[in-house]
């Protein structure tokens, strides 16, 4: 699988709809949990929006959930998708819980407190 990283660009923002958008779009941990990094990028009349995803059809569903409160159109926003390999994501933080870690590793003992075998009889 790889990853999906979109640029999304919505033009003629005022600040009303800037708000709103960036309310839809947390950059923060409340971002969706296949959504790996989310950063916005403001200009005078323009927002853009870069996002890393571990999952296509998780990225497809958050851009449907944020054109259907904004009552927008398919062609809205502006986006470009391109993918990376795997490899990648270890320069992003995990979202989903770790696995079960493994059996626990005894701490060592001491050469003072490891038994001395018997001597051999012979």
């Amino acid at each position: 699988m790889s990853l999906l990283v979109l640029h999304l660009r919505w033009n003629d923002v005022d600040p009303e709809r800037g708000a709103l958008l960036s309310g839809l779009l947390p950059e923060g941990d409340d971002r969706p949990s296949h959504c790996l990094s989310r950063r916005h990028v403001r200009r005078p009349r323009t927002l853009m929006v870069y996002e890393v995803w571990d999952d296509g059809a998780a990225a497809e569903e958050e851009l449907a959930r944020v054109r259907a409160v904004l009552g927008a159109g398919p062609g809205e926003p502006q986006r470009v998708v391109f993918s990376m390999p795997d490899l990648y994501a270890v320069g992003f933080p995990a979202r989903r819980p770790a696995p079960a870690a493994a059996a626990p590793i005894p701490t060592p003992r001491s050469p003072a407190d490891t038994p001395v075998p018997a001597a051999p009889v012979g």
